[in-house]
């Protein structure tokens, strides 16, 4: 699924809009809300295709690593 950038939008007005509205709302509210409508926007992501290189302790080359299927963002 497309990432939704109206939704994200939307939950930081609202955030913004709870900070103007209540003369006690803190920072650390403020920051927690925006923090939640960030998180619930990443975990829309669907991800898929991760292609990477395997290297041992070393650095060097030993394989490739590569997920087709779509992942999930726990």
């Amino acid at each position: 699924m497309a990432l939704d950038k109206t939704s994200l939008a939307d939950a930081l007005e609202a955030a913004f809009q709870a900070g103007m509205d209540d003369p006690d709302w803190t920072l650390a509210q403020a920051a927690g809300a925006m923090a939640d409508a960030i998180d619930a926007y990443v975990r829309t992501a669907e991800v898929i295709g991760v292609k990477s290189d395997v290297t041992d302790l070393g650095s060097n080359p030993i394989g490739k690593g590569v997920q087709n299927a779509p992942v999930v963002l726990t």
